[in-house]
């Protein structure tokens, strides 16, 4: 018998210390450690804060610049052209803007002079494959021949070795990013494609270029590869078109600096 009573009071004691353990948690309010934000902070503070944070990671791929500032990028591929790329430097010059030419090794190689005009025009060189091949379909070696080759010949010919990178015909997969990237190349497609390689006429080339174009556009033409007559004569009109609308025309590396450090990743790639 007193055992069993021995029993029944642990049993209650057990009881009543649950009941209280309940009570201090039901009625202890549950803290969660939260970051103060940026306007709790002071100024001094929230920038120590910023510089010690890993930054955030652009899109992988740049096929737009920021929708909110007037800026357009004319770009211009395949060269450079003993022919055309002269004529559209003359123009870039009369109009004092600037543009990014996604140059090929190969042309690189036999034109240096030109190159370094671009570079010192104000332009910016980019790299566009040694030779124009899809990418995608090559084995990672080729693809890492094929884009280093082409830095080193524009480092030799301008100076300085380029950072942005075209992937012709727009071909671009996990692989050519990966090679591209430890290169430390960042690949940039377009938004606006004048479609000028299939010589439509410059005032076709004019209107696609300037009913297209909207805020952070990059505009596709080429200065080599063919006839590029057409595009020599629609770009004063473009430019002038462009103006008027109140853009900027600026280089890749002006449009990716004014770009929103968060941004989704682009999948939309042109023939």
């Amino acid at each position: 018998m007193k055992r069993i009573f021995l029993m029944l009071l642990v049993l209650v004691v057990g009881m009543i210390a649950f009941g209280s353990v309940i009570v201090v948690y039901a009625h202890t309010p549950h803290v969660a450690t939260v970051m103060p934000t940026p306007t709790s902070l002071p100024l001094n503070n929230w920038v120590d804060r910023q510089a010690t944070v890993e930054p955030q990671i652009r899109s992988s791929v740049i096929s737009q610049g920021n929708a909110d500032l007037p800026e357009v990028a004319l770009t211009f591929d395949d060269g450079p052209s003993p022919l055309f790329t002269p004529q559209i430097l003359a123009i870039l010059q009369k109009y004092n803007v600037h543009a990014t030419f996604f140059t090929v090794g190969e042309n690189v190689q036999n034109y240096p002079d030109l190159v370094q005009q671009e570079q010192s025009a104000g332009n910016v060189v980019a790299n566009h494959s040694w030779n124009h091949p899809d990418l995608t379909t090559l084995a990672n070696t080729d693809i890492q021949t094929q884009l280093s080759n082409t830095s080193n010949v524009i480092q030799q010919a301008a100076g300085t070795p380029p950072t942005f990178f075209r992937p012709p015909y727009g071909a671009i997969d996990g692989k050519v990013l990966a090679q591209a990237k430890a290169l430390g190349l960042t690949p940039v497609l377009w938004s606006v494609d004048t479609e000028d390689w299939q010589l439509p006429g410059s005032p076709a080339i004019v209107n696609t270029a300037l009913s297209q174009t909207a805020n952070g556009s990059i505009v596709l033409m080429h200065d080599s590869g063919g006839n590029r007559s057409q595009t020599v004569a629609a770009l004063p009109m473009i430019i002038e078109g462009l103006q008027q609308r109140g853009y900027q025309l600026v280089t890749i590396q002006q449009l990716y600096n004014h770009m929103p450090l968060v941004g989704s990743t682009s999948t939309t790639t042109a023939a």
